[in-house]
């Protein structure tokens, strides 16, 4: 009877597991749908309708957050430099969701489409356009993006289903254009018979959301999506979801819940009648019924065994530790081989953790490969943190890890391979860091702030990282941001927001006060070593290279200034902000520029975001979303006055207490300083 039991349970374990992909599978963060660059017609960096561009997405960003409708237009510029704008955000999204998405527009505006003169950008959340001709003018879908339809068909009956979607688009045309001032619905299309399909699930449910620009007349928006609605069934015929995406009005469905909130429409399909015209009906006879609970059996026998076996697989490769199973799990012998057997001329450098090789995969390509030190009793526990939060994310300012290898005493991480290596590198480097031009730091600042923001609030689960530095921000080719190194994160789940940790650990000169003096732990404290960040990245100085004349330990936030630029004497970056002359701090690098008066803008901007991310008091902090923001937000003057920053490293070198209150830090270059020893 136990064995019973004891198998029964791990059935019912088998199932939830089971259940737990399905959800997380069609849970979805903020996701890039498909964008258009237009190539007839290219600009120039640093020319007028460069800054008209960039000016003209800040202010969708602002206007489109302020206004009810989740809907603007915007004009700048005069003669061939004007530019002409339009942003959308989707009906169920609230402000921060809105917010989130258009501060994602630009990396695929100037990445993707860089000196392209008319782009459009579709995220799922929002949509966002510019151009050097008037398009707002004339409000048609002439430019229509096809989303890619999915992959999976219903096997049986699809002509009826096609019928029921073609049906259910109707239905949402008519609610949006007469009965929704955003011109927006959502609703589903439910079938008693269901749908046969690839996936080996019953399909009884589409789900489906159109929307119009909510500055259209009903006539209008009800005629814009009808030109949709009937070229979806040779569009997406027999598919089990499609998408058209276009500026004045868009249309999805799915076969599974992708909008926020209860759909307004509620459809029931009527049952499907075959040609001989009897309706089908459903198994009755106690055969049917023996086969279908045999066949259920079956299923719930494979799932328990598929289970075992990851289990078993699991532990082999871990002993000391579960692993996630479902990460990409390298041999050793492959990896040695790609690394040259760890070959020194392969080495790009060394931290807490260990050293990172370089190595190449024939199906993978240049790859980094971090190695946990042997002879270290540091790293394990962090190697393990590391993949099971880092196979969760995916976004592109994180660092994409490939796979693990663990086997004896070799544990590895292997990354993707970025080859212009981390910031610290280029940054406080007196000869590199004449490659990063403001622009390039710019960009670095705002991926590094949208790569917090996923963590913070986008992702499936709220991740603190707590060890944000120049030396964890990773640059590829095209000097985009990549945060890394996640041995040190935290998870947080639900409402929760803050705790308490006994286990103080970091780096000196990025972490917060409230941390590093009493182990509280928040968003707070990742936004305060983003603060520290990009005063550096203005500076082009480290936060820990600076000491006053008495030698006690100090940092960029009391960072003497020479005096060959302003003749006020040493101040600090505080007291140049109260004297009004921020930009004293700035890199001198940065002094010869063709952009001079939009640089110097941005420049005061950051320093007052990174004033603002330092304040002492965490709740004074802004968050990552509203940092965002305020990056895009060309209009200073609503930005709170910061208060005086935190000065947390006074002299402390000479305390011992394994209390978190008291700490002893270390000013060196390992990525870890921690209160207690592991």
């Amino acid at each position: 009877m136990a064995a019973r039991v004891l198998l029964s349970s791990k059935v019912i374990l088998a199932l939830v597991i089971a259940s737990l992909f399905s959800l997380l599978r069609h849970c979805h963060a903020l996701e890039l749908m498909n964008w258009s660059c237009n190539n007839g017609s290219a600009y120039a960096a640093n020319t007028t309708y460069d800054t008209n561009v960039h000016s003209i997405l800040a202010t969708l960003s602002a206007r489109t957050l302020n206004a009810t409708t989740g809907f603007a237009t915007v004009t700048t510029g005069r003669g061939t430099d004007t530019a002409w704008g339009l942003a959308l955000c989707r009906g169920d999204t609230d402000r921060a969701g809105c917010a989130s998405c258009l501060a994602a527009v630009p990396a695929v505006a100037f990445n993707e489409c860089r000196g392209d003169m008319d782009v459009t950008v579709f995220y799922d959340r929002c949509l966002a356009r510019f151009s050097y001709v008037d398009f707002t003018a004339r409000p048609d879908n002439t430019e229509v993006l096809i989303g890619s339809p999915s992959a999976d068909r219903i096997t049986a009956d699809a002509g009826h289903f096609d019928a029921l979607v073609v049906d259910l688009a109707g239905a949402l045309a008519d609610w949006a254009a007469y009965n929704s001032t955003l011109r927006y619905a959502a609703g589903m299309m439910t079938s008693g018979d269901g749908f046969t399909s690839t996936t080996e699930d019953m399909v009884h449910n589409i789900y489906g959301v159109v929307q119009c620009t909510p500055d259209q007349a009903a006539p209008a928006c009800r005629s814009c999506l009808e030109a949709l609605r009937v070229d979806m069934p040779k569009v997406f015929a027999g598919k089990m979801g499609g998408r058209f995406d276009a500026v004045w009005c868009n249309l999805r469905y799915e076969t599974f819940v992708f909008f926020d909130g209860d759909p307004a429409v509620k459809l029931v399909a009527p049952p499907i009648v075959p040609e001989n015209g009897k309706r089908r009906r459903s198994p009755e006879n106690a055969a049917a019924v023996v086969g279908a609970v045999l066949g259920a059996l079956v299923i719930l026998l494979s799932l328990f065994i598929i289970y075992l076996w990851r289990r078993l697989k699991a532990k082999r490769y871990a002993p000391e530790k579960d692993v996630d199973s479902d990460s990409l799990l390298f041999d050793l012998a492959i990896i040695r081989k790609a690394t040259a057997n760890f070959a020194e001329h392969n080495k790009l450098g060394h931290g807490g953790f260990g050293a990172v090789y370089k190595g190449f995969l024939r199906d993978v390509g240049e790859i980094a490969v971090k190695r946990l030190d042997r002879t270290s009793g540091q790293g394990l526990e962090q190697l393990r943190n590391e993949l099971l939060l880092v196979a969760k994310l995916r976004h592109n300012n994180l660092a994409k890890l490939l796979g693990v290898c663990i086997k004896g005493d070799e544990k590895l991480l292997v990354y993707e391979y970025l080859p212009n290596r981390s910031l610290d590198t280029i940054l406080f480097d007196s000869e590199k860091r004449a490659q990063l031009s403001w622009e390039t730091r710019y960009q670095i600042i705002h991926g590094t702030a949208r790569g917090l923001l996923y963590l913070h609030e986008d992702s499936q689960i709220k991740i603190i990282h707590r060890d944000l530095k120049a030396s964890n921000v990773l640059l590829d080719s095209n000097m985009n941001p990549k945060i890394s190194d996640f041995g040190l994160a935290r998870l947080f789940n639900g409402t929760k927001t803050t705790s308490i940790t006994s286990q103080v650990v970091g780096t000196l000169g990025y972490m917060a006060p409230e941390y590093a003096v009493l182990g509280h732990l928040s968003v707070k404290l990742d936004v305060y070593s983003f603060g520290v960040l990009l005063l550096e990245i203005v500076t082009g100085r480290r936060n820990t290279d600076v000491f006053d004349a008495e030698n006690e330990s100090s940092n960029l936030l009391s960072y003497v200034c020479p005096t060959d630029r302003f003749f006020y004497g040493f101040l600090k970056v505080w007291d140049l902000w109260q004297k009004g002359i921020p930009l004293a701090i700035t890199d001198t690098l940065l002094l010869h520029s063709d952009r001079r008066c939009l640089q110097d803008m941005e420049l005061l901007k950051s320093v007052h975001i990174g004033l603002l991310c330092v304040q002492e008091n965490p709740v004074d902090r802004p968050t990552m979303l509203s940092v965002l923001v305020m990056l895009h937000d060309v209009d200073t003057t609503n930005f709170a006055a910061p208060s005086k920053p935190a000065f947390t490293f006074a002299n402390v070198r000479n305390t011992t207490s394994s209390s978190p209150s008291v700490a002893a830090l270390s000013a060196n270059e390992v990525s870890i300083s921690e209160f207690h020893p592991r």
